[in-house]
Order: structure tokens, then sequence, then C-alpha cells
């Protein structure tokens, strides 16, 4: 095909503001839409290649693939081992396994099952990731598969059938994203079934474009649909942001924007130069390379110097990334493209995945479950002070209540005194679960019983539903109120849950809609009215601090530098997000605050004066704490 030189700065204009997005530079917090604008080219580029071969009745799905693993595979593989040492030496626990897992995902094309399954409640953050990117690769390598051999198939019957069925996918990819992005926001950013839309859209404007080069409009109105067409893309980098809902109808911006650049931009005009100049395509002939290095890069610096030094030297590994990524493609991406041959390819990628995949499964269960075989974990040992350490080591140890197996995701048991009748109900979700085993030792010492009822992941809110915890339905809490309200001699109930982010998180619904803190209140006073029927008092326990990342994974990421640097809120920005869910507490009967419990006059810190550590991942409180916030509990609410 044609060499478009202005297509190579589009791409310079995608993956610039996905490096400076990840790299956290204010003015690129849509940045995260370059993945789109690559996604609308590729469609176009390989649909470009597929139906000009295909209407000379040269095509063959086995040159198709092989140009495919020449682009995408050596370069891939030769950062994934260059990643893997990095990984085994500076990675804890738990982030080593899920590095582990996405080295299997991108030898098999399927990281964006991995981390659409890892968005859990519990998961690290993404940031920390190395290969999270990947999962853009991996959804254009199942669309490479289906593709090709759908045109194939549909090619016989004519230009109206082709057309027809790429409209009609876009169409129905695109209501899947629109439907899901809501109930399955995971899978509507990870999954190809709803960004599929946004590669057909590509390769629609290839099939315009082969059926007319230019189109019959005045050189000035092309360029201006070409300007608008960039004013989309641009738009949407600068006004986007996490708190956009994302994909969806806010991803036609800079889907409608790229595809105006490609029907438009190359006929002429002053967008055409300006996507034509030098520099803009250098950077997207290295882009590629440069999108594949960005994220190690920046992933690894934050595991081993912390995220606080990031900052500091952030435009020094942006640079790195770049130099990089001009290195691999001199050295890597160029040769393998166009001199060496294609068994050569053929044994160099297989053997480069296979060595990665092996070496990945290797650390996997060398490591298994002690973490004192890593480097990382030794270093920090080493320069640890040996009474701090003893309460970072320690792990989730609450008393196991159920393994959540219900189909609901129900955890329910009891507690206390074995002998004694449940007079008191502990609800709510993994908060709930952290406070339980404090909660037995104290009914254990008062000769008092409990049951207590859970749900991970699931604020004690009935009618809502986590999109992201597949088993927190709208019943969830009805089932476990309608069990509450059956233990005979209930007297109390103590209700404790994330409800800050019951009232505002966009994977939340109340009743099949969009979650806020009004739904909230109405349900809550529902569920109060219901218990006092039954002469039952309500006691709400307020929620602590969250913590940016898991505490007890920080403070050891800390010790490795020779000093103690607990993660910690300020007391202020603690209790602005409690704001809303404080307004629950007119609807019970004691509302108990913990702000004091966890806070010191300005901060809220992961560990205590004497470097006892107080919640050991991001919310959920340690063995310990978990006994002295239930004696708090019982101070204040009289129990």
């Amino acid at each position: 095909m044609k060499y478009r030189p202005e297509i190579d700065g589009l791409r310079a204009i995608a993956v610039v503001p996905v490096v400076l997005f990840h790299a956290g530079i204010s003015g690129f917090d849509g940045g995260f839409v370059g993945v789109d604008v690559f996604f609308v080219i590729s469609g176009y580029l390989i649909t470009t290649i597929i139906v000009d071969e295909v209407a000379e009745g040269r095509f063959s799905l086995a040159r198709f693939y092989e140009r495919r693993a020449r682009r995408i595979l050596p370069v891939l593989f030769f950062v994934v081992l260059v990643c893997l040492p990095f990984a085994w030496f500076w990675l804890m626990p738990r982030y080593l396994e899920t590095f582990n897992l996405s080295v299997l995902g991108v030898a098999t094309f399927t990281s964006n099952f991995l981390f659409w399954s890892r968005t859990g409640y519990f998961e690290t953050n993404a940031e920390l990731q190395p290969l999270l990117h990947t999962w853009s690769l991996a959804v254009e390598e199942q669309y490479y598969i289906f593709f090709p051999i759908l045109i194939m198939l549909i090619w016989r019957f004519g230009a109206r059938v082709v057309w027809a069925t790429l409209i009609g996918l876009s169409v129905l990819s695109f209501a899947w994203a629109e439907a899901s992005v809501r109930t399955d926001p995971a899978g509507a950013f990870f999954l190809l079934p709803a960004r599929g839309w946004e590669l057909l859209i590509g390769a629609l404007a290839a099939l315009w474009l082969r059926r007319s080069a230019q189109i019959s409009l005045p050189p000035p109105l092309r360029d201006v649909f070409a300007a608008f067409g960039l004013a989309l893309v641009l738009f949407s980098i600068v006004m986007y942001d996490d708190r956009t809902v994302f994909p969806g109808t806010t991803a036609l911006l800079p889907t409608v924007g790229t595809v105006l650049l490609v029907l438009f931009a190359g006929q002429g005009g002053q967008v055409q130069r300006v996507l034509s100049l030098r520099p803009l395509v250098w950077i997207g002939l290295i882009s590629y390379g440069a999108y594949l290095w960005h994220q190690p890069v920046f992933a690894f610096f934050k595991h081993r110097f912390g995220s606080t030094s990031f900052d500091g030297h952030v435009w020094g590994l942006i640079a790195l990334s770049f130099a990089l990524a001009i290195f691999s493609y001199l050295l890597v991406e160029q040769p393998f493209r166009r001199r060496i041959s294609t068994r050569s390819v053929v044994i160099s990628t297989v053997s480069a995945g296979v060595a990665a995949v092996a070496v990945a499964t290797t650390m996997h269960f060398y490591v298994d479950d002690r973490p004192e075989r890593l480097p990382s974990y030794q270093w920090a040992l080493e320069h640890a002070d040996p009474e701090v350490l003893r309460y970072v080591q320690r792990k989730n140890t609450r008393l196991v209540c159920g393994d959540g197996s219900d189909k609901l995701g129900i955890r329910q048991c009891e507690f206390g005194t074995a002998d004694a009748p449940p007079t008191l109900a502990l609800w709510g979700d993994s908060l709930a679960g952290a406070l339980l085993s404090g909660l037995d030792e104290i009914a254990r010492e008062n000769g008092s019983a409990g049951a207590a009822f859970f749900a991970n992941a699931c604020p004690p809110v009935p009618g809502l539903r986590n999109t992201v915890a597949r088993k927190c339905v709208g019943e969830t809490h009805e089932d476990i109120l309608t069990r509450i309200l059956a233990l005979p001699d209930l007297e109390q109930v103590i209700i404790t849950g994330n409800f800050v982010g019951a009232m505002d998180a966009p994977n939340v619904l109340v009743d099949g809609a969009a979650t806020s803190a009004g739904k909230i209140e109405a349900r809550l006073a529902t569920v109060v009215e219901r218990l006092k029927e039954r002469g039952v008092t309500v006691v709400l326990l307020e929620q602590g601090p969250l913590f940016a990342e898991p505490a007890a994974d920080y403070l050891v990421q800390s010790l490795r530098h020779g000093h103690l640097d607990p993660i910690a809120v300020t007391r202020d920005a603690h209790l602005a997000s409690l704001a809303q869910a404080r307004g629950l507490s007119e609807f019970v009967d004691t509302y108990v605050e913990t702000d004091d419990f966890f806070c010191g006059p300005e901060v809220c810190s992961s560990i205590d004066a004497a470097g006892q550590l107080v919640i050991y991942d991001r919310n959920h409180v340690t063995r310990a704490y978990s006994r002295k916030l239930a004696e708090y509990l019982a101070a204040e609410a009289g129990l």
C-alpha cells in the first residue's frame, strides 16, 4: 500500500499522550485515548492490506500471520525478556505473581483477560503492573485471528454484503460497549467485544478509501474535516480523566476524530503537512517500541525507588523509554521486518516466548508461599528493624468465616460463646470480615454470641450491585437481611462497610441504576425501619482510611532503602472523603465515628506510634487492630 507519512504522525499523536498520561503529567489526564487512536489506525491499515490481496486473489493467511508476527512479536518478547530479571530482583510477592501470569498472557495473546479478571477488590494498583499495557495488543491479536477469515468468507458475496456485515458488527460491538460500560466496566475496557467497533470503523474507512481514493469535496473543506478530527482527538486527551465513563459513547470523540483524519488528512492541506513533519513521523515510526517500553520503565522504577521519587525523575524516565524505543526499532524491529528469513523469525520468536514463559513459571513455583526467597524481600530484611518487621510480615490472619462459595457471595458464621444464642449480628462487606476476629474475642470474654453475615466487595445495601464483583448482586444483601431477621434472639445489629465507595463508584448500581448518596440513605432508612420493628438496635461503624497502595507492601518497599516510610493520608483528606457517608448517621440508633481511632491530629497512618501495623492492605485492619477496633466499638456503642 502507498505510504502515508501523516499516519505515522498520527501514531505520534497517539503514543505521546499515552506515555505522558502514565507518567502523571498534568494536562494529559485523557491520554489513555491514544490506545483508541491506535485501534482505528490498525483497523484501517490491516483492512487495506487484506482486501487488496483478497480482491486480487493472492491473499494468504499464513503470509498475513507471518507479517503480523514480524511486526509484533520480536520486540514484544524482547521487552518481556528484559523485564524478567528486574521482576525477580525488584518485585514483591503479590506483584511478582501477577507479573508471572501476565507473561503467560502475553505469550498466549490473553493478557486482556488476565487484567479483566484481576481488576477486583483486593488487586494491586494498575500503574504498578509492568505488563498491564499489553492488554491492547491482546485485543488486536484476537482481532487479527478472526477478521481476515471473516473477510475471506464474505468477500465472494459482493461489496454490499461486506459493508452490511462490518457495519452490523460495528453497531453490535458499540452497543455492547455502551451497555457493559456501567454493568461490567472492566470487561468493556479490556475485552474485544466492546472494543471491536473501534477497529471496525478503521476497516470501514479503508473500504471507503479503496472505493474512492479521494472524497469529492473541495480541498479547503477536506482540510476543515481533517482539522475537526484532530481537534476531537486533542479535546478528549485534554478533557477526559479517570472519572470519565469509558469506553462507550465517550470513545466516539477520539475514534471518530481519527477516522476523519484517516479519510481527509491524506489529500493535502495544512493538517497533512503538520502530521507529516519529520519529528512527528520519526516518533510515529518508534511508537510501538515507545508504547512497549514506557510502562515497564515506569512500573519498575516505582517498585525499586518508590512512587514519591518517581515524580522527581519522570522526565528522565520518559527520555529513557524513547531511547529504548529507538534502540529496539533499529536493532530488533527493522531487522526482523526486513532482513531476517521466515524460518529464523519463527524459531527466534517461538524460542523467546517459550523461554519467557519457562522463566516466569519457574519464578512462580520457586517463590510459592515463601516471600523470603525473593531478593526484594531479602533486601528489606537486611535493612529492617526486627521489631518493625514482625508487624509488617503479618498478613491477613482474620477469623475465617465461610469460603464465599455461596451463589450470592455471602459468608456466614457464628462467633463468640459457642453455647449462647446469637443476640448480635455483624453485617457488612470485607470490612466487617476484618472486624470479625476482634469482635469474636470480645464476645467470648463477655459470654455472648453473635452471627456474622458479609460479602466481599459488596457494601451492605439491599439492591446494590458491584459490577466488578460478580457475586455482588441486588439480591445479596436482601438475602442477608432476611437471614438476620430470622435470628430469634436478636438484640443488636452492627453494620460496617465501604459506604464511601458505594456512594460514588461508577461500577456500583442500586436497584439497577447509578448509585448516589440519596439512594443509599433511602435504602438504609428502610433497613433500619424493618429492624426496629423487631425491637433491634442498629449501630453503624464508620470505615477507616483508604490508602493508595497496600500498606504492608509499601512499608516493606520503604525498608529496602533503609528507612521506615509508612503510607498515610491526611486527616483532612480522610474526613473530606467521609462527608457524604456521615449523612447516614441520622438513620441509625448509634453512629460510631472512627477518625479519632485511626488518625492523629494531622495524619492517618498505616502504623501506630509503637510501629504496629494498623491496616495491612489498603483499608482492612490487621488481626491485632481488629481487637482494638472491636474494643473501641464496644466502648462507643455500649455493647
